[in-house]
């Protein structure tokens, strides 16, 4: 839990089919929601109901070339969801900071709608590709599957999702009984073989031309495990750019205290010199007052002092 009055600046991976929001602090960083799609509404609903407070402020990992537009209806999106203070940055922002690591690090974010290759070394970025290969695909081809075995001449969303879903499980077991047919990890596996091998040529050319030390892989499909055999010397770290986001999040909060922090100093200095004036021409029973108004200040927090010193302003101007 964070501290009372204090804005909490959530961290968001914006997956096209799965969005995931994060915070960090000092303890680490803590996945809280998931959602749907881009369903920020959900997601902040979610953050609010973990912190026991209102969650104004976020930070937006998405693909680095999403269009301008794209971006602005993405923070058009959060803005109307509830979040007021909307930062949005790039996953390859988002990866190194996730990662924190000094070392040639090659990241393979391979998820729902592309599969991204990302080499970093000492936060910056060396080289990245990206290939048409993804979790989109996976369902599409898997969904061809099923419409066959169920003598079906297209393809339509009820069997997509399950298509997406019986994917999922699969992931875990070995097979899975759908329609009175029991259907096989080997059998999804081996529709999806050429395509995740094509993906992984772009791994191994990284590897032969880079060397990197370490070796990530991250996002939905990671949890293959065809994928987690093709993609050999790879280690797989879930959620790694939500991470990213909510420690830019982290910062991005510390910015705003300290600033919030010097505002108030500075107005406290201005308010005392005020008074300093004022205390001139005061009588004594106004000095005591004023004596007694200050000790009544001690251990009260700046916004406290404030307003008990603008209000003594207040006070002895009209006296």
């Amino acid at each position: 839990m964070t501290a009372a009055g204090l804005n909490v600046f959530a961290g968001i991976d914006a997956g096209s089919s799965c969005s995931k929001l994060g915070y960090s602090d000092n303890l680490g960083t803590r996945i809280i929601a998931r959602s749907d799609g881009q369903d920020f509404l959900t997601l902040r609903e979610e953050a609010e109901i973990f912190f026991d407070e209102p969650v104004f402020s976020c930070v937006i990992a998405v693909h680095d070339d999403m269009p301008s537009r794209q971006r602005e209806a993405l923070r058009v999106n959060a803005v109307n969801s509830g979040f007021r203070d909307t930062e949005i940055i790039s996953q390859h922002e988002a990866l190194t900071l996730g990662l924190n690591d000094e070392t040639r690090t090659l990241i393979c974010d391979f998820g729902a709608s592309r599969c991204d290759f990302v080499l970093v070394e000492a936060g910056e970025v060396i080289d990245c590709d990206s290939v048409d290969v993804c979790g989109d695909m996976f369902d599409k081809i898997f969904a061809g599957y099923l419409c066959e075995l169920k003598l079906m001449k297209k393809i339509d969303d009820v069997i997509l999702s399950e298509a997406k879903r019986i994917k999922h499980i699969l992931s875990n077991e070995d097979s899975r009984l759908w329609h009175n047919v029991n259907i096989l990890r080997d059998d999804f596996e081996r529709l999806i073989y050429f395509p995740v091998k094509r993906a992984s040529h772009t791994l191994h050319r990284f590897m032969r031309v880079f060397s990197p030390e370490r070796v990530i892989l991250t996002g939905g499909c990671a949890k293959i495990p065809l994928v987690r055999e093709l993609f050999t010397g790879s280690e797989v770290v879930d959620d790694v750019i939500v991470k990213g986001a909510s420690l830019k999040g982290l910062s991005l909060s510390k910015q705003e205290a300290r600033k919030n922090i010097a505002d108030s100093v500075s107005r406290i200095r201005a308010l005392r010199a005020e008074i300093l004036r004022i205390e001139d021409g005061l009588t004594r029973s106004q000095k005591d007052k004023l004596y007694i108004l200050f000790r009544q200040a001690e251990g009260i927090n700046d916004s406290g002092i404030i307003t008990m010193m603008e209000n003594l302003i207040r006070e002895i101007k009209n006296a």
